[in-house]
């Protein structure tokens, strides 16, 4: 069933508007207003409420049509809760929450579930997750973590659901929670310097750029990457929710966070951007043609952002197209720019 084109997993439902009442301030066209695009971006410090923030301030410079609206949502399920109560009309979120607001699990098992959902976009970010401890710590490798003061990611986030289902999956998630220790991302440094924790979960955003909570990290605490053992690799690698890769160095960090000559295992997750279908489709597309020809001013303001020459790198992140169609306005970019695949489904306007 049909009503005005957003998708849900059952049905494609009707579209929302911003925050308020205020996402659309208007339509492309005729009298000349402009729409509002408000984007739940995670939460502050978030490498995607990094790069949503150099893409609003490109926007700004180079579109008389269109305002990119950075929100801090306080995480990926706060964004598509959000959505669905009318609050945002576009997000940002990772795989692995959509997944589970899709499935209905986790976070969003009944009651907790939501029907609508936005439509594809194009994807904007790549993580690879690690392990690390304070250099002068005797953590050496994931086998010494239980027992010891962790931290792994602000409770709300998805990155943190993801991580825990997956050693949770494995049996090895309830010797860690004895000694996580929970707190937003603006308190790790201190917390590290202080020594309230000795390991953590970070992450390398596009492998080579961190997120700005691990960048104060970075100059006010020693720290390195400890190896993986055999069972948190097995785990990473025999969880469907997230992906799993092996890379030759940890990047991003000014300091040397190698910790010896070891393999560096991640797993890794990746994240679109959706646009209600009320945003009108000749928003997105001028929104993605900025991307395109603008990338590098966006780089200049957040380095994390992708090299979109390649219209390729718009496509990496759009998972679930069985379930969440294509916006049109990025339908028709993707069409324009020979990247289109025929297995997605345009979404209706």
């Amino acid at each position: 069933m049909v009503e005005n084109g957003n998708q849900s997993r059952r049905d494609v439902l009707k579209g929302t508007a911003g925050i308020g009442m205020i996402g659309l301030a208007g339509c492309l066209g005729g009298d000349g207003d402009s729409v509002d695009m408000t984007v739940g971006s995670s939460s502050s410090g978030s490498s995607t409420y990094g790069n949503s923030q150099a893409i609003q301030r490109v926007v700004s410079q180079e579109s008389d049509s269109i305002n990119f609206i950075t929100q801090d949502a306080g995480g990926d399920p706060q964004s598509i809760r959000l959505f669905a109560d009318d609050e945002l009309n576009s997000y940002s979120a990772g795989n692995y929450i959509l997944n589970q607001a899709l499935e209905q699990t986790g976070p969003f098992e009944e009651p907790d579930d939501v029907s609508e959902f936005p439509q594809h976009g194009f994807g904007h970010l790549s993580l690879n997750l690690y392990w690390m401890a304070l250099e002068d710590s005797d953590i050496e490798t994931t086998d010494d973590l239980p027992g010891r003061d962790i931290y792994a990611l602000p409770a709300g986030w998805g990155l943190r659901a993801m991580t825990e289902e997956m050693y949770g999956n494995a049996g090895l998630w309830e010797d860690l929670e004895e000694g996580v220790v929970n707190f937003e991302t603006s308190e790790a440094a201190s917390a590290l310097e202080e020594g309230r924790v000795e390991a953590f979960v970070t992450y390398s955003s596009n492998y080579d750029q961190l997120p700005s909570w691990a960048v104060e990290i970075d100059s006010r605490a020693d720290v390195r990457a400890i190896e993986m053992t055999d069972d948190y690799i097995e785990a990473a690698e025999d969880f469907g929710g997230a992906g799993y890769e092996e890379v030759d160095e940890i990047g991003g960090w000014d300091q040397d966070v190698q910790g010896g000559d070891f393999p560096k295992h991640t797993w890794t997750e990746t994240y679109p951007y959706l646009f209600s279908s009320e945003i009108p489709a000749d928003a997105v597309y001028e929104l993605m043609d900025i991307c395109h020809e603008h990338y590098q001013s966006m780089q200049d303001a957040n380095p994390t952002i992708l090299d979109w020459d390649d219209p390729d790198n718009f496509t990496f992140a759009l998972t679930h197209t069985d379930e969440i169609p294509v916006h049109p306005g990025a339908a028709d970019w993707y069409e324009d720019h020979d990247v289109w695949d025929d297995s997605w489904t345009r979404g209706d306007e």
